[in-house]
């Protein structure tokens, strides 16, 4: 060999093995740099960024709801996932893939094989770890480049995660049609349960529709998934996942899938008013694709006794709606909402939306200010038809429940028998502004006129269900509010708070003003307009009537709820002057629901609020109405009151 030979193969030898150098660096450094644009999968399945199903619960810890965009996905860990459907994936996905590293050589060879025979793309050689790469990190194009980059990145990936981890990730993304993504939304989808309680069947049937969900559709072409169900067990069987009898009985199972499910099971209304108030807060796209998990005060057995005692009441499609708002008073839980009779049919939320006259409901707020300025429960106002010129005109003043008194009464009369001659001429004593004022810092929100006519709920906005719960709720809980509410805690899938709304009960009225103010509306349910309403346990409250029969209320607590109800039509100037038979007012209908609603769901030992009659706050003393003083027997004009102990006077009657 001559030397120019020699040095031209040497030169060639040395260009092939820079060459190749070049390429095992170039090839290195891709590796490398795709290596860093991995996730680090052990901070579990949030991490894929994809879109999750929120799922909304109760206070019980059951599943009002799931919401979620185009995409329905609820992320769920390894261990809540049958074994059976583990292993039907494992078996018709990727037989091998407790033994490879990512790559399935032996399966591409025969898929190489098969296609090059048939002259088409009948096999493929994919591993669950390449599929779950091409969901991650490529655009899915079948191109050489894009499966050369999905074999590297599928090894790559098996370097940093376990199997264990790989295959909990594509369960959890993976497609399986009508809209679900990830193996719990399809359990639930098509069976109606946790994918942890899927049978062997079902699991068989769930792994099939991965390679074609239009194809082996359950829904579109059961037989054609029962038929690539059962291949899938015969794999099962074959691999040693499963026994021939267990391959047979299985094979035998009939499909049995359930029908759609609606987006909200239960308390629509409810649900849609927690979600209104997320979407405010932390935006549509987190609400419906940010897999977050949401926590509510709902009672399921508080709701189901208030549906049923609006449906007992008025069960006709031509019958007046019900709205009923029930809130534990010392901490603003709404424990129970009905907004309407039909959600499917219109969703606007009676209970939260309404904003309705309240007619005489709106009395109490009066009877507080007139308290705060000093004015006596006991003290003596005329129920004489009442006149008062206003800017557009005369305000006359009419009565709707208990009936005119030509003579004197008292305020605590004039407020059980809802006398408005009393109310019209006690506003005026105390000041409209006052009275807003009072209003608002008991929980009223909504606008209110500088008008008097106020005093017997006639505002130009009106109140809603969910406000005039709030703001007896002052009263019931001995003048402290806390705002109302239905959101405990939002979380996220892997548990991080997201959002906790702080709603810390305040003292907005005198604890000796609201025990007084609870001793008269007590004397409503006992012996004036809301008779209805009366229980074994304590109780107080106030009926509500507005002009022709349009607005009916009753809005009354116990120890622990403050509930109110309104009867109406959605159409606000239709009158209930005849509904079976008989004209609606606050004392009948809403009465009769708070009643038969309060007494069901009623705390066993029946306590009233603090401070309220009954309370060791609170003394019954025999007053002489001539001198505000203990009567004596020779005194002409008593009455027994309940009066705050630290406030009932100790002076007895000298002038009789």
């Amino acid at each position: 060999m001559t030397s120019r030979r020699a040095t031209r193969i040497l030169r060639t030898l040395l260009w092939v093995l820079g060459t190749v150098f070049v390429l095992a660096l170039a090839a290195t450094a891709y590796l490398y740099r795709l290596s860093l644009s991995l996730p680090d999968l052990e901070v579990g399945p949030a991490a894929t960024a994809a879109e999750r199903t929120s799922v909304v619960y109760a206070a019980d810890g059951s599943v009002l709801a799931e919401w979620h965009g185009e995409v329905d996905r609820t992320m769920i860990a390894y261990e809540d996932m049958s074994g059976d459907v583990r292993d039907a994936v494992v078996a018709v996905e990727d037989q091998r893939f407790y033994s490879h590293n990512g790559v399935d050589w032996e399966a591409i060879a025969r898929a190489f094989t098969a296609n090059t025979k048939s002259g088409a793309v009948s096999q493929g050689g994919s591993t669950i770890t390449q599929q779950l790469v091409k969901l991650l990190f490529t655009d899915g194009k079948r191109t050489l480049g894009r499966k050369a980059r999905e074999a590297l990145l599928a090894f790559e990936l098996e370097s940093k995660a376990d199997k264990r981890k790989v295959l909990e990730t594509y369960l959890n993304i993976v497609y399986f049609g009508r809209g679900a993504y990830g193996i719990e939304a399809a359990s639930r989808t098509y069976f109606g349960k946790s994918a942890a309680d899927l049978t062997l069947a079902e699991s068989a049937l769930l792994a099939g529709v991965i390679r074609s969900p239009g194809r082996y559709s359950p829904t579109e072409d059961p037989e054609a998934a029962v038929e690539r169900r059962n291949v899938v067990l015969s794999k099962m069987r074959e691999q040693g996942f499963i026994t021939s009898d267990q391959e047979l009985a299985a094979k035998r199972e009939p499909l049995k899938l359930v029908a759609r499910r609606p987006e909200a099971v239960r308390a629509p209304y409810f649900v849609e008013y927690v979600k209104t108030q997320l979407i405010d807060r932390l935006g549509a796209e987190a609400v419906y694709t940010g897999g977050l998990r949401v926590y509510t005060t709902l009672d399921p057995r508080l709701q189901a006794e208030a549906e049923a005692a609006a449906g007992r009441a008025l069960p006709s499609a031509s019958d007046p709606e019900v709205a009923l708002v029930s809130i534990r008073h010392k901490t603003g839980d709404i424990v129970a909402m009905v907004g309407g009779r039909d959600f499917a049919r219109d969703k606007f939320n009676l209970a939260s939306q309404g904003r309705r006259q309240p007619g005489s409901a709106f009395k109490p707020f009066v009877l507080v200010a007139a308290l705060e300025k000093g004015i006596s429960p006991d003290s003596k106002w005329s129920g004489a038809p009442y006149s008062v010129p206003v800017t557009d005109g005369v305000w006359k003043v009419e009565n709707y429940e208990g009936g005119f008194s030509s003579g004197m009464l008292s305020l605590r009369d004039a407020t059980a028998f809802s006398v408005n001659g009393v109310y019209a001429r006690l506003i005026m004593a105390v000041g409209t502004e006052r009275v807003i004022e009072v209003a608002h810092r008991m929980g009223i929100v909504s606008t209110l006129d500088p008008n008097p006519a106020i005093a017997l709920g006639g505002l130009s906005q009106g109140v809603t269900p969910l406000e005039m719960a709030s703001a007896y709720g002052t009263i019931a809980s001995g003048g402290t509010h806390a705002e109302p509410g239905g959101i405990v805690k939002v979380t996220d899938d892997a548990g991080a708070v997201v959002y906790q709304p702080s709603r810390p009960a305040t003292r907005v009225v005198d604890e000796r003003v609201a025990v007084t103010a609870s001793t008269v509306l007590h004397d409503v349910v006992e012996r004036g307009t809301g008779t209805a309403a009366k229980m074994a346990a304590w109780a107080a409250g106030k009926t509500g009537t507005t002009q022709s029969y349009r607005d009916a209320w009753f809005v009354g607590y116990t120890g622990d709820l403050v509930t109110a109800v309104w009867v109406g039509h959605r159409a606000a100037q239709v009158d209930m002057t005849n509904v079976h038979g008989t004209k609606v007012t606050g004392g009948s209908y809403p009465a009769r629901i708070w009643s038969d609603f309060m007494y069901r769901v009623r705390s066993p030992e029946g306590a009233a609020p603090a401070g309220a009659a009954g309370d060791a706050a609170v003394k019954r003393v025999r007053i002489c109405l001539d001198t505000m003083l203990l009567a004596n027997q020779r005194c002409p004009n008593w009455a027994d009151m309940d009066l705050p102990a630290d406030t009932a006077p100790l002076g007895v009657c000298t002038e009789h």
